[in-house]
């Protein structure tokens, strides 16, 4: 499967939405969902410097990505997955929470923790919807 960069892929995005066709198909939206549903992900980061840099696996393949804060990586790590399985910007809307991948509230916290210099996390099973990490 193709993927883009992070960068590139948000380009994409903006691209989509202000000039792609907004028409949602509930056929391919129900097929979007299905490549999301009972996946498994790890994210293992570490802090370099300023930044924390991680790395996503799922389905076999390694993916790299990096943020300055903990909420930026959340964001990244979710592109990434977005950008590898090739869902377009206006399915990704219309997913909502129901199909972001969070970690829990003690994960999130060492990722916000400048003491914590490594960790890893897991998403597993059916994507719920979870409430927002602040």
């Amino acid at each position: 499967m193709p993927v883009l960069s992070p960068l590139k892929y948000r380009l994409s995005l903006l691209r989509d939405v202000l000039f792609g066709d907004q028409e949602i198909i509930g056929e391919v939206l129900v097929c979007h969902q299905n490549k999301l549903s009972g996946k498994s992900v790890q994210v293992s980061w570490q802090r370099d410097g300023k930044y924390i840099v991680g790395s996503i696996f799922m389905d076999g393949q390694k993916f790299m990505t990096q943020a300055l804060s903990a909420k930026e990586f959340v964001e990244m790590v979710n592109d990434t997955i977005y950008a590898a399985y090739d869902i377009p910007p206006k399915y990704i809307k219309k997913l909502g929470s129901d199909y972001y991948f969070r970690p829990s509230q003690e994960e999130f916290e060492k990722l916000n923790n400048q003491a914590v210099k490594k960790a890893v996390f897991n998403f597993s099973g059916t994507m719920q919807k979870i409430p927002a990490v602040a």
